[in-house]
């Protein structure tokens, strides 16, 4: 996708996730629409790609986030590049390699953010935020998964048909 479609895209799945997904939540929690993107095309596409779908997207965050700059961009690069490295070690056609993408790339996009932010000398309640936060929304992002990752995958084969997905 060429830089000019995909920037458009990733501030739209920028503005979404920081002005629609809030209005929506399941008990407290919300969607991390960003996050299930990069963990998405991780998966989907040459290894690489999503780290830098990650760094723009993660600019965007930052834009909007009361958070230091750069802690989207740095994470979900990381993300990014840590699934479409693991993507060569599952098989494509693996059921469980999306949903178990998903569940382990939330743990590691909290535990970046929340580790950054104690380097910053942020006070960080490390066990309640992650049982009461990251744990439920892995749940809820793993179970939306699917609404992001089998568009993305139809993408995917009109952007290179050559590849099987």
């Amino acid at each position: 996708m060429t830089l000019w479609l995909l920037t458009p895209f990733l501030a739209l799945v920028a503005i979404v996730q920081v002005t629609l997904l809030p209005m929506v939540t399941l008990a407290g929690f919300k969607l991390d629409l960003a996050l299930m993107v990069i963990v998405a095309w991780g998966l989907l596409a040459p290894i690489g790609q999503a780290a830098q779908w990650g760094f723009i997207v993660g600019i965007f965050l930052d834009l909007a986030s009361g958070l230091p700059f750069g802690i989207h961009t740095l994470t979900l690069t990381a993300v990014g590049l840590a699934v479409g490295v693991g993507q060569a070690a599952f098989f494509r056609d693996n059921v469980l390699a999306p949903p178990a993408a998903m569940l382990a790339s939330t743990w590691l996009y909290d535990v970046l953010i929340l580790g950054i932010l104690a380097f910053l000398n942020w006070q960080i309640a490390w066990s309640d935020y992650l049982l009461r936060v990251t744990l439920p929304t892995a749940v809820l992002n793993t179970l939306a998964f699917p609404l992001v990752y089998f568009p993305l995958q139809r993408l995917q084969l009109v952007l290179r048909p050559q590849m099987q997905v």
